[in-house]
């Protein structure tokens, strides 16, 4: 099976409270202390409209989205390129923190807990560090604590750090359990 539908339902977990069912308005969010604005699924307005602009559709309000539209999102703009190439557990785990934070953050994460210079950018020193990985787990539980630190860091902490500190943990111990069942198993 593709690790992109095995981590997939993990996500949603954390975006979609009803992932079966996209047409469901109590998928929709629009918080006014959530900068990324009107969300679907975990699915920003603003994503969506980039997405259909470079499918020459026209644009429309992110409640309309699909989850045809959904899915296609979250593997080409968060899963791909870089997660095929992480080991069983990273792989969530850093795809999780592209859809929560972005993927150049997640890179940045990444490369500082593989201890190379975190410029955000996925090049041939990234690959190789990524590459060299024996056992994702340590990896897993040092980008998790960055990715706490980061979270504090954030202003509106205050309104999402509970939420956000759960997720980590959630995603966190998930892909870690991945990573180990994954050893066991290789």
């Amino acid at each position: 099976m593709d690790r992109f539908e095995i981590c997939l339902p993990y996500i949603l977990a954390q975006e979609c409270p009803y992932p079966k069912d996209w047409s469901n308005h109590r998928n929709y969010s629009d918080d006014p202390g959530d900068s990324g604005g009107p969300t679907m699924c975990g699915i920003t307005h603003r994503e969506y409209d980039l997405w259909r602009k470079g499918h020459s559709l026209p644009t429309q309000d992110v409640i309309h989205i699909t989850q045809d539209e959904g899915y296609a999102i979250y593997r080409i703009s968060y899963w791909l390129p870089h997660c095929p190439s992480l080991k069983p557990g990273l792989d969530l785990f850093f795809f999780d923190t592209a859809v929560n934070m972005g993927s150049t953050r997640a890179i940045k994460l990444l490369q500082a807990s593989l201890g190379i210079t975190p410029d955000g950018l996925w090049g041939p020193v990234t690959s190789r560090a990524v590459a060299a990985i024996k056992d994702p787990v340590p990896i897993i539980y040092d980008e998790q604590q960055r990715r706490n630190a980061m979270y504090e860091s954030f202003g509106a902490f205050h309104m999402f750090g509970k939420g956000w500190l759960h997720r980590d943990k959630t995603i966190g111990d998930v892909s870690a359990s991945m990573a180990v069942d994954n050893r066991a198993t290789a």
